[in-house]
């Protein structure tokens, strides 16, 4: 018997979330790691209390690596510093990709901004994140050569951690905070 094709096409089961958390920094300059160190936190959160479908990264860089790094996730998380000419350390920001000024890796001068890195994804047809949240802590120092961050900004760490677990498995559908 022929294959009844009055019905119309099957539609395809929506795919699952996968959501992207991407801390950026350099781990030797201060608090320009606060994005590396809040990743590593967020970890440690999921290790003890997982969230299906969220794979925590770490760049040093941005610009082109964003394509590769984001490529195929539906959500993504970016943490980075922001250098302010008069900061507030620690002081976390929630920004756009319209809005990124003062984040070295995602408005690099010798590459392409988090923005072009998205608008050239789309030209080429990779599929990218359809949401971007970018939370960028004001840092302190971000000149000094050093593995520690200020104590202001080492203070957010935890704190933007936690936040950021309870807002993914919120989206997830999950309550509950992880231990402390």
């Amino acid at each position: 018997m022929p294959p009844d094709l009055t019905s119309g096409p099957v539609a395809k089961p929506p795919l699952p979330s996968r959501t992207a958390v991407l801390g950026m920094g350099n781990p030797v300059v201060s608090d320009d790691r606060v994005g590396l160190a809040v990743a590593e936190q967020l970890r440690r959160l999921l290790a003890d209390a997982p969230i299906e479908g969220v794979t925590v990264l770490e760049s040093t860089r941005g610009g082109f690596e964003l394509i590769d790094l984001l490529s195929g996730f539906s959500d993504a998380v970016i943490i980075d510093c922001l250098t302010l000419p008069e900061p507030s350390p620690g002081r976390v920001r929630r920004l756009s990709l319209d809005r990124v000024a003062g984040s070295a890796r995602l408005i690099n001068a010798h590459e392409i901004s988090i923005t072009q890195a998205f608008q050239l994804a789309a030209k080429m047809g990779i599929e990218m994140p359809d949401t971007v949240e970018i939370f960028a802590v004001e840092g302190g120092d971000t000149s000094t050569i050093s593995e520690e961050m200020t104590p202001a900004v080492a203070a957010a760490v935890e704190p933007l951690a936690r936040e950021l677990h309870a807002l993914i498995a919120a989206r997830q559908g999950r309550t509950g905070v992880p231990p402390h």
